[in-house]
């Protein structure tokens, strides 16, 4: 695999034969064609028992597309940090993710946590009907783990939207860090007015 893929930080989803539930890990680092090196599993708060040449799948969502590749773990590491080396993938399978038109654009938002009760003023980057992405320009990127759920409200077309979301993925970017939302609960109104809004900006942007 000649094109390289991974960023530190990086979502990814393990998936291995004898657990039914997918794992989240990250990526802490690579050696191109060599390893690729992610911090442990953990289920219920306790690592998960993996073993060296043990097969398992890692899948990832990178811009609008989704990747998967099959890999075997090279070694398990408790010390000096839990980490696991796995096999860098020879191929990786790409295909479009997104299943909803989707358009670039700058919204002033807020998004509040409602566990911590914090209130962030960000802008919605693009959006579909299922989720957006939010662009935040500062403070800490401890806040925002993945599976932290948002409060999330903005104005289309004059027009308030709200909506319940949960934090699917997130990266920096060159002067902001992009926050991967997708919409867990939103009223038919508000869908149908963000629906209508995309569909306004399809006809608009849309080439003879």
């Amino acid at each position: 695999m000649s094109e390289v893929l991974f960023y530190p930080g990086l979502p990814l989803l393990l998936q291995i034969p004898w657990i039914e539930q997918r794992i989240n890990i990250f990526v802490v680092g690579w050696q191109t064609e060599l390893f690729l090196l992610t911090n442990m599993p953990y289920l219920n708060e306790r690592p998960v028992k993996l073993k060296s040449e043990e097969h398992c799948i890692i899948r990832f969502l990178k811009g609008d597309d989704a990747y998967g590749f099959q890999t075997s773990i090279i070694s398990v590491q408790f010390f000096p940090a839990p980490l696991i080396f796995f096999k860098y993938p020879v191929a990786v399978d790409k295909m479009p993710f997104r299943k909803s038109k989707r358009f670039r654009l700058s919204i002033p938002a807020i998004i509040l946590n409602p566990q911590t009760v914090q209130k962030f003023d960000v802008a919605v980057s693009d959006i579909s009907a299922t989720g957006c992405q939010i662009s935040f320009k500062t403070g800490p990127e401890n806040t925002f783990e993945l599976g932290t759920r948002f409060f999330l409200t903005f104005n289309i077309l004059e027009k308030s939207i709200e909506a319940d979301c949960i934090l699917r993925n997130s990266r920096p970017s060159e002067d902001a860090f992009l926050l991967g939302m997708e919409f867990t609960t939103i009223s038919p109104a508000n869908k149908d007015q963000i629906e209508a809004f995309i569909d306004m900006i399809s006809k608009v942007t849309r080439t003879p």
